[in-house]
């Protein structure tokens, strides 16, 4: 995938001028360019990195769902917002070899949508098994 080189890496739009942005979810975006790029495919995995940007910033956006290994952290519990969004800088610094860029993100409660459906499965799944054996 070719990188547009003549992106800033000093500015960004607002979340809400990145066009195709779901502003319902968990989300990390970054200037785009070679390691910033190689950076957040790495960080992103298993989501899809998407080249976005609004009137000014056309193609200068990177932008990713946060994946719910970083949502959760070590512990498996919901991480604050500072934590989530601090993990992913952290995260493209090291995969991307960037020292500094600016970025941003946010976290909303139901990012982790992945998790409600294994869990709702899974209670599914519970009451089939009862009912089963309630007919036997």
């Amino acid at each position: 995938m070719s990188v547009n080189r003549t992106c800033s890496h000093d500015a960004l739009p607002d979340l809400e001028g990145i066009p195709g942005l779901p502003m319902d979810r968990s989300v990390w975006v970054i200037s785009n360019w070679n390691e910033s790029f190689v950076g957040m495919t790495a960080c992103c995995t298993p989501n899809e990195v998407h080249i976005s940007g609004g009137p000014g910033f056309e193609g200068c956006v990177l932008w990713c769902l946060i994946p719910d290994s970083i949502l959760k952290g070590k512990d498996g519990k919901k991480g604050e917002t500072g934590e989530v969004l601090s993990a992913m800088r952290h995260c493209v610094m090291d995969k991307g070899g960037v020292k500094s860029f600016i970025s941003g993100g946010q976290v909303k409660d139901n990012a982790a949508s992945s998790d409600m459906g294994r869990t709702t499965l899974l209670g599914v799944g519970v009451w089939v098994l009862l009912a089963v054996g309630l007919l036997a």
